[in-house]
């Protein structure tokens, strides 16, 4: 933004001297010195530097925070936010905007001021035409229609033009690949721990550990909708990394059941692994990245009665919500020194079976203390996961204003340029639409190309923004799906459409007799 702002402070200003070159030459024909006649210029990119930048300050740092905060609430939800506005920070950014701002005024008065006044008072010759290297390519060149290769000309002739039109777009571009790239990386996570990992569909806890005849009541609930079950022993612990530890969920299986059915342990990359034998344990990717845990490493796990236990890591498990260790009970008991306590259950209902009237009927059993259906906990955080669309919101709304502020800019610059050339070719006999096309023209190709490079410059600003969304307990799929991209592009496209639309009347309104009378 910093970047635009400042090709955009560039042209405006450059395009205004040249506009009042006539006025800068009698003014120091006058007596005027550089310096004096500078400071009009200084005072107005300042001004609006100093003005935008104090309404960005107040403006950005309520919304942002707000959204940010609205986007967290999915794991903290537990006040609300209060504004704090970091003054330090706010005069850094309005410093850096003046810089850009009266930096870039500076540059472009340099030349013009340098001049004579007689030389000023002269009009400026025009840009001088160069052979483009599309020339070069005959096959090429030779088969475009004469207004097309106009339009190529004018592309290649004004290149400080051509870079920021590219930079701008290609920005805008990637802040759309960002935003529908977030929205792509957290959406289909809850859908994806409880359709694909964790694919049992009730889990039931226990007040003490389960007792033969508990088992037995709970697998005799078939005729209720209970397909399979298994019982499991669930203990926090930590997981003890070279420079700091993490919380972590320790899941024991009974030693005699199957936990295919229940939780399926995969790779990131979806290739499967086997439940940890004796001595071994598979850890959540993200938990595991985020210590330097790797496949075939020795981990420790300690207890809150400072009682650990040191296995080998046999497989890194995809995993998005929580993070889990897995491990045998045979290596629980022979380090630890006693059995662990089966105090929750694992449930596959039947189909046709509603989970709800079974949890009720789970619930009346004795000792059962809560009953948990994977489907709340789905809609819960889906629920949760929808504030992301807020950002997305902002995002978009971020991309159509450096959009419309570069189009805008550079579109009006160009028609101010060359309205004896449109006024020209209107008398030539060039309808409305066919003038329109002929200066828009130059717009879409700009835009296309600097779409296609904001696709690639979208992927890596995808990866830096979620590499900064940290959830301590929730891991995103990062990735952005191919319709993101047909978004972006489409969505670039409209706002050029837009901006094109309303310049659509500055070109209507060129009066072919005033304007053929120009000096030029």
């Amino acid at each position: 933004f910093f970047l635009v702002a400042a090709l955009v402070c560039m042209t405006t200003m450059s395009r205004m001297i040249e506009e009042q070159r006539t006025q800068i030459g009698v003014l120091k024909a006058l007596g005027y010195s550089s310096g004096q006649i500078l400071k009009k210029y200084v005072f107005y990119s300042g001004s609006s530097a100093i003005i935008g930048g104090v309404a960005g300050f107040f403006a950005g740092t309520y919304v942002f925070t707000t959204v940010i905060w609205e986007v967290y609430k999915m794991m903290y939800e537990f006040a609300d936010v209060i504004i704090v506005f970091d003054w330090l920070t706010g005069a850094l950014a309005l410093a850096v905007a003046i810089l850009c701002s009266v930096g870039t005024t500076l540059y472009s008065c340099h030349q013009e001021l340098g001049e004579a006044p007689a030389q000023l008072i002269r009009p400026k010759a025009p840009s001088a035409g160069k052979r483009i290297f599309l020339e070069r390519i005959p096959a090429f060149w030779n088969r475009l229609k004469f207004l097309q290769k106009v339009s190529m000309r004018n592309i290649f002739r004004y290149k400080k033009r051509f870079f920021m039109m590219v930079a701008g777009i290609s920005g805008c571009s990637a802040l759309l690949v960002t935003g529908f790239g977030v929205r792509d990386s957290v959406t289909g996570i809850v859908t994806q721990q409880y359709t694909q990992i964790q694919t049992y569909d009730i889990g039931v806890t226990y007040s003490s550990s389960v007792t033969p005849e508990q088992k037995s009541e709970l697998e005799s609930k078939e005729q209720d909708g209970v397909e399979k079950s298994v019982f499991v022993a669930e203990k926090s612990m930590d997981l003890v990394g070279s420079e700091k530890t993490k919380s972590v969920s320790l899941i024991i299986a009974d030693p005699d059941s199957d936990m295919t059915p229940f939780v399926n342990l995969h790779t990131e990359k979806g290739v499967p692994i086997t439940f940890p034998k004796k001595g071994e344990a598979v850890i959540s990717a993200k938990v595991a990245d985020e210590l330097g845990i790797k496949t075939g490493d020795t981990v420790t796990l300690q207890d809150s009665d400072m009682k650990t236990i040191s296995v080998t890591v046999s497989g890194l498990c995809e995993n998005f919500v929580y993070n889990y260790v897995y491990l045998s009970a045979d290596t629980y008991e022979e380090q630890m020194k006693t059995e662990p306590e089966y105090k929750n259950a694992f449930v596959c209902v039947s189909e046709g079976t509603d989970a709800h009237l079974l949890g009720t009927s789970l619930m009346a059993m004795s000792d059962v203390a809560a009953v948990n259906i994977s489907q709340d906990d789905m809609e819960r955080f889906s629920s949760m996961m929808g504030s992301m669309d807020l950002i997305v919101v902002v995002i978009i709304l971020c991309a159509a204003g450096l959009a419309f502020i570069v189009l805008y800019n550079l579109t009006n610059i160009n028609i101010t340029e060359r309205v004896c050339e449109i006024a020209t070719i209107e008398v030539l006999g060039f309808y409305e639409n066919e003038t329109a096309a002929y200066v828009f023209r130059e717009n879409t190709i700009l835009t296309f190309l600097g779409a296609l490079a904001g696709l690639v410059l979208g992927v890596f600003l995808h990866r830096f923004v979620m590499s900064q969304i940290v959830v301590d307990m929730v891991a995103f799929d990062v990735h952005v799906k191919p319709i993101s991209f047909v978004y972006s592009v489409v969505l670039t496209l409209v706002f050029t459409w837009f901006v094109d639309r309303l310049m659509r009347k500055k070109i209507d309104a060129i009066s072919m007799t005033e304007s053929l009378k120009s000096v030029d």
